[in-house]
């Protein structure tokens, strides 16, 4: 430390990343602060997450509503394994109408949008059997592990090319390594606004 402070920080470079409503209050970061560079969120769901809660000023709606003031560059990791759901006691942890892909299809700025096949909501975490919070969401037939190392992947090429300006990272996104990922059938990727061309 320094003065007080980290060395080798650079504030100028601030990338934001969250998982669930993690992934909306770091997309509503961007909306309204200056400050961030870029956003990865992870299976951002736009509703408040409780049902006796609505939508509201205190939890304000970031997709359609706020889209149009997300400007820097954003990569959206979901899963749609959770997007419905039926039967008794069953939630939909990530539904059709608040999941990543509403964030995808309201970009107006770079954006790459990865689904990975077969997650589900909780597969993201470090531990998806974390108890009767996670039981609540159906179960994906992917393999948590390897959900993991993807996601940490693109989430370290994505702010490599988008904070550092390393133009070698978007092979990683855009080049054989996503394209074996998708021929593997492992996830499904688009570029958007241009994101391909150059985030």
């Amino acid at each position: 430390a320094v003065d007080g402070g980290l060395t080798g920080v650079d504030a100028t470079k601030l990338g934001l990343a969250g998982h669930s409503l993690g992934g909306k209050i770091s997309l509503l970061t961007a909306a309204t602060d200056p400050r961030p560079r870029s956003v990865f969120a992870i299976d951002p769901v736009d509703a408040t997450g409780s049902p006796i809660q609505s939508i509201n000023e205190n939890y304000p709606s970031v997709t359609p509503e706020l889209m149009g003031r997300v400007t820097v560059p954003i990569a959206l990791i979901g899963e749609t394994t959770n997007a419905t759901c039926s039967g008794f006691a069953c939630q939909a942890c990530a539904p059709a109408a608040d999941n990543f892909h509403q964030y995808a299809s309201h970009a107006m700025g770079a954006a790459v949008e990865i689904e990975v096949v077969g997650a589900n909501h909780m597969s993201f975490l470090d531990d998806p059997k974390c108890g009767f919070a996670c039981s609540v969401c159906a179960a994906g037939s992917d393999t948590p592990s390897e959900t993991h190392r993807r996601t940490r992947r693109y989430l370290a090429a994505f702010f490599e090319l988008t904070l550092r300006g390393d133009s070698s990272a978007r092979e990683w996104l855009v080049g054989a390594p996503m394209a074996a990922d998708i021929t593997a059938g492992a996830v499904k990727a688009s570029g958007l606004n241009g994101f391909w061309a150059g985030a």
